[in-house]
């Protein structure tokens, strides 16, 4: 009876051992790690992102060309919030309003957006769907609001294979994104939201419409300051 009470009590306590190395890795060894990884990636740009490493798997190649945040064209970055995430500069990783006006599990915010695409992929998967919402946060955290959007900009998907809105300048405009002016920049970030389905030299009417929406929508966004945290100049 005694050594039966000693075993019981030996696997009670080895049970409390194993649950509390389990809550320290969720408790304080993840998170770590999770926060010394943005960090770096706060101020050193990644080889790839987890869509691009999926798309390579799959079709193995990509076409990916980085460019930094202040080489882009004036307002390029205006355009891409004039359409996608237009109180990106007031908002902390979610805009409930957008959210409830959209589908609840898609992303509606461009940090959102920037970790499905390094860190998530578009998986329906509960753990992907749990990471999101403490990454996102995170992120808004550890990186500037320019960060975010310059991360997004250099690993968005433009089609199965393209990736960054350098590499789709190229193949799209065959021009560096560089030299795009303002009609062209917003062109692009039409094709960003369909890529598969658009073709930018033969727009239809609504989405000509579109563009010149999207070129009126910055100068209001520059009017009311809703662009002023992604300033360069």
């Amino acid at each position: 009876m005694t050594k039966s009470k000693k075993g019981s009590l030996g696997e009670k306590t080895s049970f409390w051992k194993r649950a509390f190395r389990v809550l320290v890795w969720i408790v304080i060894i993840i998170p770590l790690f999770l926060v010394l990884v943005l960090l770096g990636l706060s101020q050193f740009n990644p080889p790839f992102s987890y869509q691009m490493a999926k798309s390579f798997i799959s079709h193995g190649n990509i076409n990916h060309e980085w460019v930094d945040f202040e080489n882009l064209p004036d307002d390029f970055g205006l355009t891409i919030l004039a359409t996608e995430d237009e109180h990106f500069c007031l908002h902390w990783g979610f805009d409930l309003k957008s959210s409830l006006e959209n589908e609840r599990d898609k992303p509606t915010t461009i940090t959102q957006k920037a970790v499905r695409s390094l860190f998530l992929g578009n998986s329906e998967l509960a753990l992907r769907r749990v990471l999101e919402t403490p990454l996102t946060v995170l992120v808004e955290i550890l990186w500037t609001k320019q960060r975010v959007l310059e991360l997004y900009l250099n690993y968005v998907g433009v089609g199965s294979s393209i990736f960054g809105v350098a590499a789709a300048s190229q193949t799209i405009f065959e021009k560096n994104i560089e030299t795009l002016n303002l009609e062209e920049s917003a062109l692009l970030t039409i094709v960003l939201e369909a890529p598969n389905d658009i073709d930018p030299n033969n727009l239809p009417p609504e989405l000509e419409l579109r563009a010149e929406w999207i070129v009126e929508r910055v100068g209001k966004l520059k009017v009311e300051g809703l662009g002023d945290c992604i300033k360069t100049r």
